[in-house]
This record gives structure tokens, sequence and C-alpha cells, in this order.
């Protein structure tokens, strides 16, 4: 499998769309009382935080051919980069929210996100070769928690079950 430019650059599209998305609902989620909840400002930070972390990532093997030509070592650091963003994200989303309600959406989610998170880290540690795959998982990881987190801040409450 080889990544081409265009398809980072799609996912990178893709990543400045949801931002965009969480713009809208920042500007018209809470217009009457200009406030926000708790609940929300962790939702509305779960639904940017891994489209930035994708955004970026996408562009680090772009740059990262410019520099060097050992095709290797930047998607090894490009799975790195894309681990510590992830692990970022998630460690603020279990430290911030740990009081809040969980729903069975959040466990299957956590769930995949340590999945894609240990074979990001054993790419970029070289024990395996699928670096490029690998990649792709924790780009499309990051456009997956998005999309989740965007359903759940349009949500009318936070409740303990996804019906």
């Amino acid at each position: 499998m080889n990544l081409s430019e265009e398809v980072l650059m799609g996912v990178a599209a893709v990543s400045v769309t949801l931002i965009g998305f969480s713009g809208v609902v920042t500007a018209l989620g809470r217009k009457q009382d200009k406030s926000w909840s708790r609940p929300e400002a962790i939702q509305l930070f779960a639904l940017v935080a891994p489209s930035i972390v994708t955004l970026t990532s996408a562009f680090v093997p772009i740059g990262g051919h410019l520099i060097t030509e050992n095709s290797e070592f930047v998607w090894r650091f490009a799975n790195a980069f894309c681990f510590f963003g992830h692990l970022f994200g998630v460690s603020y989303f279990i430290r911030m929210g740990s009081s809040l309600p969980v729903r069975f959406s959040h466990k299957v989610g956590l769930t995949c996100t340590f999945s894609v998170m240990a074979i990001l880290l054993v790419s970029a540690l070289g024990l395996g070769e699928w670096y490029q795959f690998t990649f792709l998982l924790g780009l499309l990881l990051g456009i997956g928690v998005s999309v989740h987190n965007f359903y759940l801040l349009l949500s009318p409450a936070i409740t303990g079950d996804d019906g």
C-alpha cells in the first residue's frame, strides 16, 4: 500500500470540515444564554482535538518526505506524532470527563482508540511493517472520534445510554 499525497490531503480536508462544523455549533449552539455546560465544553473539545490531530498528522509525512528520502523513518515518525497527539487528546478527555456519565459508545470508542493507539506505537517503534496502513488507521480514528462527538454534541441531553 502506498499512501499518496492526495489521500492525505483528502483526510486533511475532512478534518478541516469537522473543525468548521464545530465552529458553527459553537456560534449557534448557545446563542440565547451564551454559556456552555461542563459536559458540552468537554464534548466540544472532544470534537475539535481529534480533528486537529488528524489535520496536523496528515501533513507530517508530506513534510517529512521533503526533508529526507528515508521513507521508513518518515512513516515511523508520522505514526509516533499521531500516537502522541491522540494520547494527549484521550488523556485530557478522560481526566476532564471522569465525573460525567459514560455512554456505551464512549466505552466502544475508548476501546477502539486504545487499540489503534497500540498499533500506532508498535509501528512507531518499528516492530511492524505496515507503517502507512497503521498511520491511515490513526487518521481515520481522529475522524471517527470527531464525527461521534459531533453527534453527541448535537444530541439534546447527555444520558447514560445512546438511545
